[in-house]
C-alpha cells in the first residue's frame, strides 16, 4: 500500500489531503458520489474563503444561473413559436396598416412594416406606417388580423437577431410565456417575453441579460399583438 504523507496534528488540511491521497492510491472515488461527503467538502472550502471571496463566488454563480435561465427561456420559446419561410408579394393596395389590414387578411396575407423596426423611436405609430409589401400567411396562422414586423436590436438574442421578421396576431390574448410586441411609452416598440402576467400589469423580459426586465400597464393600447411565427428569409420548418 502506498505510504501517506505525514501531517502535523495542527494542520487543518490534513484530512482533505489524506482522503485525496487515498483516492490517488486506490483509484476509488466513490466517496464523491456520497452527497454528505460533497456537502462537507463544500463547507470546508467555504469556511476557508474570505467573505469577499464568498461574495464573488455567489455573484459568479448568480450570473451563470441567470444566463442559463435566459438560454432555457429562449430555447423554450424557439420550440413553441414555429419558423416558416417568408413569402412576400407586392401589396394589392398601397396604404398604411390601418387602411389595408382587412384587405390583406382577405387575400390570405399580412401587411409587412419594413421601415419601422420593433424598437422604433418615439412618436411613430405602427398603424400609420405605409406598407408596399405583404407576406403570405403560413399554414399555422389562425383567425384574427395579422401584421409582419421587422426586429431591431439585440435584446432577444440568441432567438432573434436584428432584421428578423415576426408574424403578429393582433387579437390573440396575452398569456405568460408568450412573446409580444408592446409599446413602451415614448421609448417606442419592443418585442419581449412575458415572464409575469397580472390582471393590471405585465412583466416583460429580454433573453439578453444586458437588458433588465420592466413592467407595463396591461392596457389595450400597450400590446400590439402576440408573436405566432418567425418568418425566415432563408427558409424554415416545413
Amino acid at each position: 500500500m502506498r505510504k501517506l504523507d505525514q501531517e502535523s496534528p495542527g494542520d487543518s488540511n490534513a484530512l482533505v489531503r489524506t482522503i485525496g491521497q487515498l483516492f490517488d492510491a486506490t483509484g476509488d472515488c466513490t466517496a464523491y458520489s456520497d452527497e454528505r461527503f460533497t456537502e462537507w467538502l463544500e463547507q470546508e472550502a467555504l469556511g476557508r474563503a474570505s467573505v469577499e471571496d464568498q461574495r464573488e463566488c455567489e455573484r459568479a454563480a448568480r450570473k451563470v444561473a441567470n444566463r442559463a435561465q435566459s438560454g432555457i427561456r429562449a430555447m423554450r420559446v424557439g420550440e413553441a413559436i414555429p419558423s416558416r419561410p417568408i413569402r412576400v408579394r407586392s401589396a394589392e393596395v398601397v396604404g398604411n396598416v390601418k387602411q389595408v389590414s382587412r384587405l390583406a387578411m382577405e387575400a390570405g396575407c399580412a401587411p409587412w412594416v419594413e421601415s419601422l423596426a420593433v424598437a422604433a423611436g418615439a412618436g411613430r405609430e405602427i398603424w400609420d406606417e405605409p406598407c408596399e409589401q405583404w407576406v403570405e400567411l403560413p399554414d399555422i396562422a389562425s383567425g384574427g388580423d395579422h401584421l409582419a414586423l421587422s426586429v431591431a436590436g439585440d435584446s432577444m438574442t440568441p432567438w432573434l437577431r436584428s432584421g428578423d421578421v415576426l408574424l403578429i396576431n393582433t387579437q390573440r390574448p396575452v398569456a405568460r410565456d408568450c412573446v409580444v410586441v408592446a409599446r413602451r411609452g415614448e421609448n417606442g416598440y419592443v418585442v419581449k417575453h412575458v415572464t409575469r402576467c397580472g390582471r393590471t400589469s405585465l412583466e416583460l423580459s429580454s433573453f439578453n441579460r444586458e437588458y433588465a426586465p420592466f413592467t407595463i400597464e396591461r392596457t389595450q393600447d400597450a400590446i400590439v399583438g402576440v408573436v405566432v411565427a418567425k418568418l425566415d428569409r432563408n427558409g424554415g420548418d416545413s
